[in-house]
């Protein structure tokens, strides 16, 4: 067991004790703190619904319905800087088109049309669809993307296969989404003509509020970890955003450079820019801006172990779209699309098995209530520009409320994706039937999935990202011996290590939620590596520029004993 020492240094676990595992009730009734998300469900409603009104008195409202397939790009540029964000919107508007291109082929039976109808091209729907699920999962995990993540790729492709099943050809649905993907660029882009750096402003007011609430728990000398997590994260996220502006090479001296750079500096426990020794000798500190994040190369590769977060979420995604799915087809549910759909819901961005089974829960629960709306909806006949408007609406709803409760924010979805889609027409009972018997096996499949495969997958996560935090504290040890540590070299290190501590903090929240009594005997070492990592990039802004790091050999002296630690408890 390790006992808390590393060499002659000593670990205050009063600031870093076990995280207090998050009540349930909460985590299915309660409001995440990110406050209402106005001008964001404005730009998502818009990006829809100007070329969607455009389209409705051109072609018509089924015509209409497929812009949406591309405005959904709109939603992976929010909180870019302007100048990267139009090129993140038009990745995601290019992932968008072919994820829809994809399944527009396969549901026109391009594929296989001798099979159309038939249990093989039902499979052959569950297999793309899968296939596009995991891509998207091991892309957005690895490269930390957040919210909404691999959502709108499965159902672009979903929707896509859908409509060419009922005649919609491939051409039209691409022509069309370029058309959303085009607006949703547009969309993205306006607010820059009122600010044009709103962006970086934000993010380093978010930053700064982060450094300030974990300053005040180190002087009232409360449990600091998890605030020094949320002000390390937002402080990298603050400088990426920074960095996509240019600002640190154009204009290194401006107020929001400096405002950042001074956060930074209070965050490693510096709030002023000069400091005394021990011995009173004035120390001027390190001033150097940080590197941005490292690159998605970096990011993608450094994932591809079977130990990464990535890897295993793709693997649950792919176990979970093929079962679930398969079962739709074995048993002839009628839409193994939303049987994927829902498992892929669930797994969204790998969560860990409690968040994983909350989200099953809002997903069911969210579409029990949505169906009951879709009635509602249903019985008003809604076609033309009332169902245009409709979507809008819906949209709008839907961007509002998903960051702040998943269950009540699906409430919104389930309409809007059996709209889209074309569920209008024929008997209610039957899209209601298909979509309740589906969303229940998705979910089901998904939690199961999370709990039987790899089910300690969460020690592995944690092992390997400790590991990785060791890994590259250690080679920036070995630059800082012949190299200051404002160099490029050591400063391409001390912004890896920095990311590295992100994946860190967040594997150790998720290994006490899924295993608590196991998670609670690694804690002490666990948060032990990440203070001694944290403490080296403090010692780095504090080397005077030019000079060496002072005795890395006790660095040395101290990522050895973590690493024995590890192994004794493995042996164990």
């Amino acid at each position: 067991m390790f006992n808390g020492l590393v060499d002659d240094v000593t670990f205050d676990e009063s600031h870093h004790p076990v995280p207090a595992l998050p009540r349930r009730r909460s985590m299915l009734f309660g409001a995440a703190p990110v406050g209402w998300r106005w001008a964001v469900a404005m730009r998502s409603a818009l990006a829809f619904g100007i070329p969607a009104l455009i389209v409705l008195a051109i072609s018509g409202p089924e015509h209409a319905m497929v812009v949406a397939l591309g405005s959904f790009a709109v939603f992976y540029g929010e909180g870019r800087a302007y100048r990267m964000r139009w090129r993140a919107v038009l990745l995601a508007g290019a992932g968008l088109l072919t994820a829809a291109v994809i399944g527009a082929e396969v549901g026109a039976g391009a594929l296989d049309p001798w099979q159309a109808g038939t249990a093989s091209a039902g499979f052959a729907d569950v297999v793309v669809l899968a296939v596009v699920a995991v891509i998207t999962t091991f892309v957005m995990v690895a490269n930390r993307a957040g919210p909404p993540g691999v959502l709108f790729f499965a159902l672009a492709c979903a929707v896509a296969m859908r409509m060419a099943m009922v005649g919609v050809s491939v051409a039209t649905i691409a022509g069309y989404a370029v058309i959303g993907v085009a607006s949703a660029v547009i969309v993205s882009m306006t607010p820059m003509l009122r600010d044009p750096h709103a962006p970086e402003k934000q993010a380093v007011a978010a930053a700064a509020r982060a450094v300030e609430t974990y300053a005040e728990h180190r002087e009232r000398a409360r449990p600091a970890a998890a605030a020094r997590h949320s002000a390390g994260t937002a402080i990298h996220a603050a400088w990426s955003v920074l960095h996509d502006a240019g600002l640190p090479a154009r204009e290194p001296d401006s107020t929001i450079v400096r405002t950042l750079l001074a956060a930074h500096h209070r965050f490693v426990g510096l709030a002023e820019t000069k400091s005394t020794t021990g011995d009173g000798s004035e120390v001027i500190l390190d001033s150097s801006i940080p590197m941005t994040w490292p690159t998605i190369g970096f990011r993608l590769r450094r994932s591809l172990t079977i130990r990464s977060h990535a890897v295993m979420s793709a693997l649950r995604t792919l176990v979970a779209a093929l079962v679930a799915g398969g079962v739709s087809v074995v048993i002839d549910l009628g839409r193994p699309d939303w049987a994927v759909i829902a498992a892929v819901l669930v797994l969204n961005l790998g969560p860990d098995r409690i968040v994983g089974t909350v989200r099953a829960l809002h997903r069911v629960g969210g579409t029990v209530i949505g169906l009951a709306l879709f009635a509602a909806l249903y019985a008003l006949a809604p076609s033309g520009l009332v169902l245009v408007l409709l979507l809008i609406a819906l949209m709008f709803l839907v961007d509002m409320l998903v960051a702040r409760n998943y269950g009540v924010a699906v409430i919104f979805i389930t309409p809007l994706a059996l709209l889209i889609s074309g569920s209008l027409g024929g008997p209610i009972a039957v899209p209601i039937r298909e979509r309740f018997i589906e969303t229940l096996l998705g979910a089901a499949v998904a939690v199961a999935t999370m709990w039987v495969i790899v089910p300690r997958a969460h020690r592995h996560d944690l092992s390997w990202n400790e590991s990785r935090v060791r890994r590259v504290t250690t080679d920036l040890i070995e630059v800082l011996r012949t190299q200051p540590p404002t160099t490029p070299e050591a400063m391409r290190l001390r912004r890896d290590l920095q990311f590295e501590l992100v994946g860190n903090d967040l594997s150790g929240v998720a290994a006490i939620r899924d295993e608590p009594d196991w998670g609670r005997r690694q804690w002490a070492q666990h948060a032990q590596t990440g203070r001694t990592a944290y403490d080296l990039l403090a010692e780095c802004w504090a080397t005077p520029p030019a000079e060496l790091l002072d005795d890395p050999d006790r660095w040395v002296r101290q990522i050895e004993a973590l690493a024995h630690a590890e192994r004794a408890a493995d042996r164990r």
